[in-house]
């Protein structure tokens, strides 16, 4: 006689594992908004740094972007 899968804890099982690979990717995602905030702030000061060695105001960099 062929064997009964028991669906039940299969299923039970693939939730499970679906559950965990949700928690990871959360995680995932949070470390990846946290770089990126990171990169920005570092991109942010680095243009700023720039802009105050060489005298340039915002305006002046709009103006040159603008054209």
């Amino acid at each position: 006689m062929a064997r009964k899968a028991n669906y039940k804890e299969k299923i039970s099982a693939i939730e499970a594992k679906i559950e965990k690979k949700q928690e990871e990717l959360k995680k995932l995602k949070a470390q990846l908004s946290s770089l990126k905030t990171k990169k920005a702030d570092g991109d942010y000061k680095e243009l700023t740094e720039y802009m105050l060695a060489n005298n340039i105001s915002a305006g002046d960099v709009l103006a040159k972007i603008k054209k």
